[in-house]
């Protein structure tokens, strides 16, 4: 029975795995427990998620365990007064020009097995989503929306799935180690700033993917004294190597033919595309998963309540720039050059998360957490493929125990700290317009979140 349930329980993971929608950037908690004490969960780590947040956790697993759930984000972004300006003059936008996102909601589904194998190790395999994001905003009014030439479509996601052993040194000291296999996916649609110049409205889809990349977990778990524990986490780098398509759409007829006649017509492109097929292969460089380290400190001064705090450090400084290499000599001398270049120059980020959960009964758990999560994004690469700022996370949980069942649900409230202002220092939102464009904007955001998360212990 247990191997026919074990069997099953991969299956499922690997299922939910190639359905995972992530959020903006980083995550904000895998399963509803850890969701609702704002990630603060290094030195708790007790159900199959600990995979991710401590696989060193996994040797408090008593018994079979399965969780599984999803959590629904619903993304509300705005960009007030966009402007573009060349030499002083607005040539799209304007004061009064006010965008809106028109992003679906995001769908991150969990789920995770754990179990003890004996007294000292334990066992467990999770899929989740560590990060990523999925906008869309409005592509066919550029006048109301000019960022469409930025992007008007973008996501960047990796899902996991972690199987992970943990072995219990003693009463005190537990030690975990993770092997994660990722995939990432990747895409930007934006219309051609250039092309609508000539009077050409079609758009360039971007879609990359990187089948396969990996990275590891390693985690500590001490407890120096009854009331106390300790949690460190660190979590590898994962090298990522996409490929994929970049194809030009929404394009008329006349339009196709347009721009056969022009390019045709230099050196080395006769007849060349007259099949209107207007795609290339592509490959994204220069892009990685950065590493983490997460340490908490947890603190129980009653059996029926608990305090953590932790810090996550993420080298997000390892984002430079990312490199899309275009293949095709046809799609390069349409766009007049062989490789995009947007630089990122991100910087390594340090969030504060904490988290308090009480014991209201044997029934009833409440849970509230906050964290702040600094943005790796600086204003002169800020974009509307990233448009990330400085945010603060509220969240509030309740959990049920039905028994083997337990039942926890979460509602986070996610808000940036202050309106993001660009005066023109943004070189990927400029170079977007041609040369002397200058881009001034400001914009704000807010993520409401809700998760509910199933439990089962056999």
């Amino acid at each position: 029975m247990r191997k026919l349930i074990f069997s099953l329980i991969i299956t499922m993971v690997f299922f939910s795995a190639a359905n995972v929608h992530a959020n903006l950037v980083d995550t904000f908690g895998i399963g509803s427990r850890a969701m609702a004490l704002g990630g603060a969960y290094t030195a708790n780590a007790s159900d199959p998620f600990a995979g991710h947040y401590n696989p060193a956790g996994l040797t408090q697993i008593e018994s079979m365990t399965v969780a599984f759930g999803t959590a629904i984000m619903a993304p509300n972004l705005k960009a007030r007064n966009y402007t573009v300006q060349k030499n002083n003059e607005v040539i799209m936008g304007g004061p009064g020009v006010n965008v809106r996102d028109e992003s679906d909601n995001l769908l991150v589904p969990h789920l995770g097995f754990a179990m003890p194998i004996n007294s000292k190790w334990a066992f467990g395999i999770s899929a989740y989503a560590p990060y990523g994001l999925h906008l869309k905003w409005d592509r066919t009014n550029t006048s109301a929306n000019p960022t469409a030439f930025n992007s008007y479509e973008s996501w960047y996601q990796r899902v996991a799935v972690t199987p992970a052993v943990a072995y219990k040194v003693n009463e005190k000291l537990s030690l975990g180690f993770g092997v994660v296999l990722g995939r990432s996916e990747s895409g930007t649609y934006q219309n051609l700033y250039d092309l609508y110049q000539k009077g050409i409205t079609g758009s360039s889809h971007g879609d990359l993917t990187d089948d396969l990349n990996y990275s590891f977990n390693f985690g500590v778990m001490y407890k120096p004294v009854e009331k106390i524990t300790l949690g460190l986490t660190y979590r590898s780098k994962a090298d990522a190597d996409f490929s994929g398509d970049l194809e030009l759409k929404n394009l008329s007829d006349n339009e196709k033919k347009l721009i056969n006649d022009t390019l045709c017509s230099k050196e080395g492109l006769h007849d060349a595309h007259t099949n209107n097929n207007f795609k290339s292969k592509i490959r994204l460089e220069d892009v990685n998963h950065p590493a983490q380290v997460q340490a908490g400190i947890r603190y129980e001064p009653h059996k029926r309540v608990s305090f953590e705090a932790d810090i996550v450090w993420t080298n997000w400084s390892d984002v430079k720039q990312q490199t899309v290499k275009i293949k095709d000599k046809y799609i390069q001398g349409l766009l007049e050059t062989d490789e995009q270049v947007h630089p990122r120059d991100w910087v390594s980020t340090r969030q504060v998360r904490v988290g308090l959960e009480y014991l209201l009964t044997d029934m009833f758990t409440l849970r509230c957490g906050f964290f702040y999560d600094p943005t790796p994004v600086p204003d002169d690469t800020f974009d509307i493929v990233w448009p990330d700022a400085d945010k603060k996370t509220y969240s509030v949980g309740l959990g049920v125990n039905l028994g083997s069942w337990t039942l926890d649900g979460t509602f986070v409230y996610i808000s940036t700290e202050k309106d993001i202002i660009l005066g023109g220092e943004s070189k990927n939102l400029n170079h977007t317009y041609g040369d002397n464009a200058r881009v001034t904007a400001d914009a704000e955001a807010k993520i409401f979140g809700y998760s509910l998360t199933a439990t089962y212990e056999f």
